[in-house]
C-alpha cells in the first residue's frame, strides 16, 4: 500500500514538473551601434501603439514599466528637452496574441529617437504556456525583466 502512495506522489510530481517545463518564455534587446541606451531619461509616448484591442491592459502595464525606468514628458516638454541637450526616447509598442492553440504571446517595443527618429532599441519578449491568458503573462513577465536589464546597467 505504502508503494501505491509513493507511486502517486512520483507522478503527481512528475506532471508538475511536465507542466512547468511546457511552459516558456523568451526575450532579446539589441541595440543599434554606438547607441548608450543609458543617455535617455526621458520618454514621449505616442497613440501609434499596436496591438489587438483585448490586449490593452498589458501595453497599460507596460507603458507603466517604462514609466518607473523614464521620465513621462509632452511632446512639447520634450522638445524643450532636447533644444538644452538632453536625449529623449520615444516608443512603439506591440502586443500580440495568436487565437490558436499553442499560440504565442508576443510583446515587442521599439525605441526611437524623439530628435532623429532612429531606432536607438528593440526589445522582444514572447510566451506560450497552457493557456492564451498563461502565454501574455509569461510574455508580460518577459519583457518586464528585460525592460529592467536593459535600463538598469
Amino acid at each position: 500500500m505504502e508503494e501505491v502512495k509513493c507511486f502517486g506522489l512520483d507522478v503527481v510530481i512528475f506532471v508538475l514538473k511536465l507542466m512547468v517545463s511546457c511552459a516558456s518564455s523568451s526575450t532579446v534587446t539589441t541595440l543599434a551601434n554606438k547607441n548608450d541606451i543609458l543617455k535617455y531619461k526621458y520618454v514621449v509616448f505616442s497613440v501609434d501603439d499596436d496591438g489587438d484591442a483585448e490586449l490593452a491592459d498589458i501595453l497599460m502595464m507596460v507603458k507603466n514599466d517604462i514609466s518607473e525606468k523614464l521620465q513621462v514628458v509632452s511632446l512639447s516638454k520634450a522638445r524643450s528637452l532636447i533644444l538644452q541637450g538632453e536625449y529623449v526616447l520615444s516608443p512603439k509598442i506591440n502586443v500580440k496574441t495568436e487565437k490558436w492553440d499553442g499560440g504565442h504571446s508576443y510583446i515587442s517595443i521599439i525605441f526611437y529617437d524623439c530628435e532623429t527618429n532612429q531606432s536607438v532599441a528593440v526589445v522582444k519578449s514572447s510566451g506560450i504556456g497552457w493557456t492564451t491568458s498563461h502565454n501574455q503573462k509569461l510574455a508580460y513577465k518577459a519583457i518586464k525583466k528585460e525592460l529592467d536589464n536593459t535600463f538598469n546597467k
